[in-house]
């Protein structure tokens, strides 16, 4: 492996999974205060009824479909397969 290709690789899993992480716990705890205010749940329940299960449904929509929309966007590299294969 080159040094293009690592840092396409540590680009595109450390921007994704940056931003994912960020964009989930987001929309959790936003989640969770809508329940706690609406519903009226307790603090624990709605953390870990609702925060913990909508955190990580979130975390792998936005895994699976970011890194397409950061390309189109201009924030990501190439993806490291079309460095071709003299960069392996």
């Amino acid at each position: 492996m080159n040094w293009r290709r690592l840092y396409a690789v540590i680009q595109i899993l450390g921007t994704v999974g940056c931003i994912s992480i960020a964009a989930a716990g987001l929309y959790s705890v936003i989640l969770i205060g809508i329940c706690r205010r609406l519903i009226g749940l307790s603090e624990n329940v709605s953390v870990f009824a609702i925060g913990i299960p909508s955190f990580l449904l979130l975390l792998t929509v936005f895994v699976r479909y970011l890194p397409a929309h950061l390309r189109k966007a201009g924030m990501l590299s190439d993806a490291p397969e079309k460095f071709g294969p003299w960069f392996k």
